[in-house]
């Protein structure tokens, strides 16, 4: 591959590699990183016209994230003298920090729901009703709220799925 095409190749795949690591590290610095070590691993490889360079770029990516944040970890350490508490007080503050990322991704995939599913779903989840309690409140057959939550759930499951 000539200089001139991987520069072209590389203007044309980075937006896209640069928002798989952004979706990943949330930090445009580490984001970037990532994506300047993948382009320079893709500029050392020597390339075939049946590669699917997309995918491969963007696999690289992601992986290449991965790599990073677990050095990124490894560097991170506490000294015993500290004691456990710290560790466990880290430990905490990163599974809290997880689960409002978890929360915020629910409601975001909840909110593409149409206005019936939204509501029913957060009487279930939120108020905690049964579909009896919900279908007296709604004024919706028990049979239609039954069928709205499942395929409500679908719908959320799906939208919940990591991308592969």
């Amino acid at each position: 591959m000539t200089t001139t095409e991987f520069e072209y190749i590389a203007q044309q795949l980075r937006p896209q590699m640069m928002r798989a690591a952004l979706d990943f590290f949330h930090n445009e610095e580490d984001a970037e990183d990532a994506v300047q070590d993948v382009l320079l691993k893709m500029w050392k490889r020597d390339w075939t016209p049946d590669d699917d360079i997309k995918a491969l770029a963007i696999r690289a990516t992601k992986n290449q994230c991965v790599s990073m944040a677990r050095k990124q970890r490894l560097r991170h350490v506490v000294p015993l003298e500290k004691g456990v508490h710290e560790c466990i007080s880290s430990v905490e503050a990163d599974q809290a920090i997880l689960t409002r990322e978890q929360r915020m991704m629910i409601e975001l995939a909840i909110s593409t729901l149409t206005h019936s599913e939204q509501r029913i779903i957060r009487l279930k989840q939120d108020k905690g009703l049964d579909a009896e309690q919900i279908s007296i409140i709604t004024g919706i057959k028990l049979a239609s709220v039954r069928s709205m939550l499942s395929m409500a759930r679908k719908k959320l499951i799906e939208k919940l799925k990591p991308s592969r």
